[in-house]
């Protein structure tokens, strides 16, 4: 069995077509797949023949718990470019149990020069920085580090806009969290220039927060976007995983090669 960690749109992508290569064999010589997601709306959005998908947030002794129990030989890491957190606890739960591991992991994008661009290290610096900076706040960064910008000092007489996923129990943290319904914004990305400008624009933001989360993760639109209104730009910086010593791959075209090479899935034959 192979064992996908996918957390983004590309790595769903990854798992189909390695899914569908897996499905053009004969039966008997087709290889398991489990792919885990962190929510039911990941579960949902990565569907696809030939993928076993489950949900979960794994501890090390998790992970070595199911590479065991199901005879997992191989650890694929599509995860977020951010969880570094979850791609050392994947390599680690690969060592204990000697199976391979490889990484995949999106490129990030050049940033523009820029004099009102910041970098902040983590969610908390990024939540200081935004208080200091402006008076309404659009917060591209997910849910999960919600709480931080909420819970700032600075920002308490600030207005929080944030653009999380239209589901049922994002919005009831943001609720819980205090959030006023109309500062949810409950949408799927990733967004074009013009949604981006449009959002800026309507909700008079005068500092977005972001990651630097690639092409496919909309970066580009969204600087692009903050830049051509005037507002500051914090970016929180990629943290970086100690991956020393194994495959780490920046495009899909290239894992999917090191699978080809590697490990067999050869790519569907064409159909005539």
């Amino acid at each position: 069995m192979i064992w996908i960690i996918s957390g983004t749109q590309d790595g769903r992508e990854i798992g189909a077509e390695l899914a569908d290569r897996e499905m053009a064999k004969p039966e008997e010589s087709r290889r398991e797949i489990l792919m885990t997601v962190v929510s039911q709306y990941g579960k949902v959005l990565a569907a696809h023949k030939g993928l076993d998908i489950e949900v979960g947030r794994f501890k090390k002794e998790d992970m070595v718990r199911v590479i065991k129990e199901k005879g997992v030989t191989l650890i694929l890491d599509a995860s977020h470019p951010y969880a570094a957190i979850v791609s050392e606890t994947a390599l680690a739960a690969s060592r204990e149990t000697g199976i391979d591991y490889v990484r995949y992991e999106r490129a990030e994008i050049p940033l523009p020069d820029y004099d009102k661009l910041y970098h902040a290290k983590d969610e908390y610096e990024a939540a200081k920085l935004a208080g200091s900076l402006g008076k309404s706040v659009l917060l591209t960064t997910g849910s999960k580090t919600l709480p931080v910008f909420v819970h700032e000092p600075s920002l308490q007489d600030k207005t929080i806009w944030a653009r999380v996923l239209p589901v049922s129990n994002v919005i009831k943290m943001c609720e819980d969290l205090g959030m006023k319904a109309k500062n949810i914004l409950a949408i799927q990305g990733p967004f074009s220039y013009e949604m981006n400008l449009a959002m800026i624009r309507d909700y008079h933001c005068d500092v977005m927060v972001t990651k630097n989360s690639g092409l496919i993760g909309g970066s580009d639109t969204k600087l692009k976007a903050a830049m051509d209104s005037g507002i500051s730009v914090i970016v929180i910086d990629k943290p970086k995983a100690d991956l020393k010593g194994v495959p780490v791959f920046d495009t899909t075209e290239g894992v999917l090669k090191y699978m080809e090479e590697h490990y067999g899935f050869h790519q569907k034959p064409e159909s005539h």
